[in-house]
């Protein structure tokens, strides 16, 4: 077996710079790319933008859909599976969504291959030199790749519903959750720094106090944090609304709904 057949049967999903580090000795870039694309027409392997995919033999000739999860922790190299996609990841989501999402420091542009959505979402300037906070290098199939941790993901969940399908998707991924750990959380929300978001959690974590075994100093850290001035947390929602005194935010009667009968 020669050193690439090797590397293809151990790497079931690469980038190019990937392959020149471990077989590029004397070989130029475009050599190893030409060796690629001959394994390429010979249906040995599919290319997702700048990923490279190994057909298992098996389905060699037949329709072939790569990991998404892997794919997305190649589309960058700093890629973390964030938000609903960490929480599939996790097994923890209520749905499965044709879109995958990814954060990293450098956008790049949406993709579509074999019916999945590949987006990238940038990394939110107050984590700027610590990308990789609350994440978890986790392995698939021998390939390492980084994920949002759960507590991570439903903070970026909470503070972006709209990439979750919505609020009601967010509450059912939690009923999901078997704890919370308080610590994680804590670290994630201090590090974003935005207030509306210690409020959002807490008026969640309360409901679900019971169910997740949550602190009162966790909730008591939160409230001290929270707005100081009623904030409506989705302005663009132009029906019924109702004030939550306690964490002084205004929320969609939807949301209210949603959440006392998700818990």
């Amino acid at each position: 077996m020669g050193a690439l057949e090797e590397f293809l049967r151990k790497h079931p999903v690469f980038t190019l710079g990937e392959l020149k580090e471990a077989l590029g000795g004397g070989r130029s870039v475009k050599t190893l790319y030409n060796l690629l694309q001959h394994h390429k027409r010979a249906g040995h392997i599919v290319q997702v933008d700048g990923v490279y995919c190994v057909v298992p033999p098996s389905l060699q000739g037949e329709s072939f859909v790569p990991d998404r999860f892997l794919v997305a922790s190649k589309l960058r190299s700093d890629a973390v599976l964030s938000h609903h996609t960490a929480l599939e990841f996790w097994g923890l989501a209520n749905q499965i969504f044709a879109t995958t999402y990814y954060t990293s420091a450098r956008y790049r542009r949406p993709l579509t291959y074999q019916g999945i959505r590949y987006v990238c979402l940038l990394l939110p300037k107050s984590l700027k030199g610590k990308p990789f906070l609350s994440t978890v290098l986790s392995e698939k199939d021998g390939v390492p790749l980084r994920v949002a941790t759960k507590e991570r993901a439903l903070v970026e969940c909470l503070d972006r519903p709209d990439l979750c399908g919505g609020f009601e998707e967010v509450v059912r991924c939690l009923s999901s959750f078997p704890y919370v750990d308080e610590g994680e959380l804590w670290a994630y929300l201090e590090a974003r720094g935005k207030v509306v978001l210690f409020a959002k959690v807490g008026w969640v974590l309360e409901t679900f106090k019971e169910q997740l075994f949550i602190s009162d100093e966790l909730l008591s850290k939160l409230r001290r944090c929270i707005p100081s001035s009623p904030v409506a947390i989705d302005r663009s929602f132009r029906r019924r609304k109702r004030f939550v005194c306690s964490w002084n935010i205004v929320v969609p009667i939807s949301w209210k709904t949603s959440l006392e009968g998700g818990c």
